[in-house]
Order: C-alpha cells, then sequence, then structure tokens
C-alpha cells in the first residue's frame, strides 16, 4: 500500500468517526466557548488592568485560557480514549498484519485531533474578535510558540495515559482526572493571584499552567519566561518517551 494513499484512506477515515461522535467533535469547541461568553458578559470584564500592561483580564487572561482548555481536553481526554478503543476492538493488532501499518492510525487520528484543536481555538478567538472586540496579541510569535507546545506536551501526554490504560474507560478516567487537577492547579478555575503562593508556584511547573502563563505574558506584550518554555519541552520529552517505550498495538 502507498503511505500517502494509506494514510489518507485512514484519515477520511477517522474524520467520519469524529464527526459521528459528538462528545469528541463538540465538547472541545463548545466548552470552551461557553466559558469564554459567560466571562465576557461578566460585569468589570472589559476594564483595563494593570497586571496586563492596560488590557482587560478577558483579553489577556480568559482568551488564552479558552485556547489552552481546548488543547487540554483534546490531549488527555479525546487522544487516549480513542487510541485505547481501537486497541480493544483490536483495530490495531488487524492493521499490523494488512499492507498498512497500525502507525497510520495514529497519525491519522493525531491529524484529524489536530485540526479540531486548531478550529476549536480560531473560534474561540473569532468569538473574542468579534462579538467582545478583544485586542489583538502583543506579541503573536509568543503565543502561537505557546500555543504550538501546549499541543506537544499535552497530546504527549494522551499518549501516554494511552499506553498505561487497559482500557477505554480507564483511559477516559485517567484523563478526565488529569483535566481536572491541570485546571484547577494551573489556573482553569480561578485567577492564579488569588491562589496561596506555594500553589500558584507550583502552576508555573504544570503544563497547563506554564501554556497559560506563556501566552498571558505574550499577548499583554512581554517575553514568556524560559521556564514557560523548558516546563513544556519536558513534558512532551518525558510523555512522549514513556509512551514509545511501554505502548502496546494490542
Amino acid at each position: 500500500m502507498n503511505p500517502l494513499f494509506g494514510l489518507s484512506q485512514f484519515t477520511a477515515m477517522e474524520f467520519r468517526l469524529v464527526l459521528r461522535e459528538s462528545s469528541r467533535f463538540y465538547l472541545p469547541l463548545a466548552l470552551p466557548l461557553i466559558i469564554l461568553v459567560m466571562n465576557g458578559m461578566g460585569d468589570g470584564a472589559r476594564n483595563p488592568v494593570a497586571e496586563f500592561q492596560g488590557l482587560s483580564a478577558f483579553d489577556a487572561y480568559i482568551v488564552p485560557l479558552s485556547a489552552v482548555m481546548v488543547v487540554t481536553i483534546i490531549g488527555l481526554m479525546h487522544v487516549p480514549s480513542g487510541i485505547a478503543h481501537y486497541r480493544r476492538m483490536g483495530i490495531l493488532r488487524r492493521v499490523s498484519v494488512t499492507p498498512a501499518q497500525p502507525l497510520m492510525i495514529l497519525v491519522a487520528q493525531a491529524l484529524i485531533l489536530l485540526m479540531v484543536t486548531v478550529l476549536g481555538a480560531a473560534l474561540a478567538l473569532a468569538t473574542g474578535f468579534l462579538v467582545f472586540g478583544i485586542s489583538s496579541p502583543r506579541n503573536p510569535g509568543g503565543v502561537i510558540t505557546a500555543f504550538l507546545l501546549s499541543i506537544c506536551a499535552m497530546f504527549s501526554l494522551g499518549l501516554l495515559i494511552a499506553a498505561l490504560a487497559a482500557s477505554p474507560r480507564t483511559a477516559g478516567a485517567i484523563g478526565l482526572v488529569s483535566f481536572l487537577a491541570l485546571m484547577a492547579t494551573g489556573g482553569g478555575f480561578s485567577n492564579r493571584n488569588d491562589y496561596p503562593e506555594w500553589l500558584a508556584t507550583i502552576a508555573s511547573y504544570t503544563p497547563f499552567g506554564a501554556a497559560h502563563e506563556a501566552m498571558v505574558i505574550s499577548w499583554s506584550g512581554g517575553s514568556p519566561t524560559m521556564t514557560n518554555y523548558l516546563v513544556l519541552l519536558t513534558v512532551t520529552l518525558i510523555a512522549g518517551t514513556g509512551s514509545a517505550f511501554v505502548f502496546r498495538w494490542e
């Protein structure tokens, strides 16, 4: 089988499956958007804040939060559950004895989920610009870099969960708990400035907190710290390497 033809066939199949399973397609798009709209309609959401160099908390904090949330939902919940489901059904094992390779399924799934990730972030940004008139990021390069590194980190964690989980249900449960834990410690439920000092410090060393902090700083016109990037790169390297060593095709 021609590798490119095989990949295109698997990708088309994955796209159809994602559209059929509403939780894999609509949840990552809807949840961050709902949070964005709810915060945008709040009193004082558009008031300038000195902490964000004159931008509002909605612009510099909530909008980046929505983007990172999309990545986290897909990386920690949909990547592992999809792979574990294919393993449980024996799809990976059956494909391995054909001219195709199981890796093609993983690549195809990653491409589709990456598309949904970008679409979710773009939808949140478009809503922010068109409905709430948010300010453009003052350091777009930093925002894009943080976003891409967050994808690498969260998808790597998702692969590690998929490699360790014994079943789709276990993968889903681990992914959900991980998502909530990272949201809670990384500032997803409240402003990290309201955290105790020790918890705020921990937040900066979590992948969610590091990605969000880097995007907040960049949106306000600053440059993310090297720690922000190192955290995301370290998580990608450790989780990616670990998943490669323990991953099971069947």
